[in-house]
């Protein structure tokens, strides 16, 4: 494992040459690893015996060659694009294509060179320290892509390969992380629809009755469902811009640039108008996780609203409850008391018919001990319908 780790460090090696030179590069998004447009540009690059880097990134897949010039190019150098055709690939596919060419020091006036090479509205920076001159109109010519002068003044082989590799990664990773902007710019109508319908749901949800807590909520839920299923389908662009962006302003900085006296500088012309498109996908990926999370908050409080309601219903239900096994207890009592009369009303006049019986039969007996026998029953029946009732409860 330590060996794959090693071999991270050697993934991206630069191409190293000296001299006038075209080096095109092409970027186009991965369609696995058995592509055979890559096969395709690799056996025409022995074929023309062109020093060819293939590099398969992440998502993406960077083809660079170099073309040595026999000297430097005061026009620029058509039949040498020609070398790097994008048969095979579609235009939804292809990321970037550009075409630099490496020429010796940079005249003193660089304006009528450029103007040979065919640019319009340069931007131009000195790199290195001094050691070169980057120049470019980041225009998009059909078929060519876009053009890149550098004037090489004191770089040699091993410096040019690594400032053209910087060069053509702050290109390819601007173009990939703007793929990026077009979803950003779907979104704003969206996001502008969930907005407003946020706002209308959490107005009703301070209004509505009772009655209508249960569509609201499904309503609320709906749209949630909206916002996370667009945040899920973003999330992963979003996130390799803002990757993208932060390779190219390294870049940028690696150049190390100097003002060239007349021109934009190379830098600010790249983030004066990259970064503007960088903070709109940052600002649409922010306000989507912020929907989501005030979708998600408006969803907890009004099921907050319906369990307090249920709860609040709950205990009302009990009270009542409580109340009808209060006067079910009063009204048991009553009967309790009742029973005991009955019961001892029956057993009295039960004893009475005996007494009367005996007295017919010749046996006199006082009224008193009839007299005294009712405490006896009543107390009897009352201690009887006592212990029932405790058997009943802890039996």
């Amino acid at each position: 494992m330590s060996q794959d780790f090693n071999a991270e460090l050697h993934a991206r090696p630069s191409i190293y040459f000296a001299g006038p030179a075209f080096v095109e590069h092409l970027a186009f998004m991965s369609r696995g690893q058995n592509d055979p447009v890559i096969d395709r540009l690799k056996t025409d690059a022995d074929a023309l015996h062109i020093r060819t880097q293939v590099e398969r990134h992440t998502e993406f897949v960077t083809i660079t060659r170099v073309v040595q010039l026999d000297a430097d190019a005061h026009e620029w150098p058509v039949s040498a694009t020609s070398s790097l055709g994008t048969d095979g690939i579609s235009e939804a596919d292809l990321i970037c294509r550009i075409g630099l060419l490496v020429n010796g020091a940079a005249p003193a006036e660089l304006g009528p060179s450029l103007k040979q090479l065919g640019f319009q509205e340069t931007a131009a920076s000195s790199i290195g320290g001094g050691a070169a001159v980057v120049c470019s109109d980041f225009r998009v010519r059909p078929g060519e892509g876009s053009r890149i002068a550098l004037f090489n003044n004191d770089l040699n082989a091993y410096r040019l390969g690594r400032m053209v590799r910087r060069i053509l990664e702050i290109e390819t990773y601007r173009s990939i992380a703007l793929m990026g902007l077009p979803e950003a710019r779907r979104l704003a109508p969206l996001l502008s629809e969930f907005d407003a319908r946020l706002i209308e749901l959490s107005d009703r949800n301070l209004t509505i009755p009772t009655s209508e807590h249960k569509p609201l909520l499904d309503e609320i839920s709906a749209l949630s469902a909206r916002v996370i299923s667009a945040t899920a389908e973003t999330r992963n662009r979003f996130g390799a811009t803002a990757a993208y962006a932060q390779i190219v302003e390294e870049r940028i900085t690696e150049l190390r640039e100097t003002h060239v006296p007349g021109f934009q500088r190379f830098g600010v012309f790249v983030a004066r108008r990259f970064k503007p498109a960088v903070r709109t996908c940052a600002a649409t990926a922010l306000r989507l996780d912020q929907l989501s999370r005030a979708a998600t908050h408006l969803v907890d409080l009004l099921q907050t609203r319906i369990q307090m309601e249920i709860e609040l219903q709950n205990t009302i239900q009990i009270q009542a409850m409580a109340d009808r096994a209060a006067t079910q207890v009063k009204i048991q009592r009553a009967v309790e008391g009742f029973s005991v009369i009955a019961i001892s009303y029956y057993l009295l006049s039960l004893l009475k018919v005996v007494f009367e019986t005996i007295d017919h039969a010749g046996y006199h007996i006082s009224p008193l001990v009839m007299l005294v026998s009712i405490p006896i029953v009543i107390a009897t029946v009352a201690l009887t319908v006592l212990r029932v009732k405790h058997a009943l409860e802890h039996g």
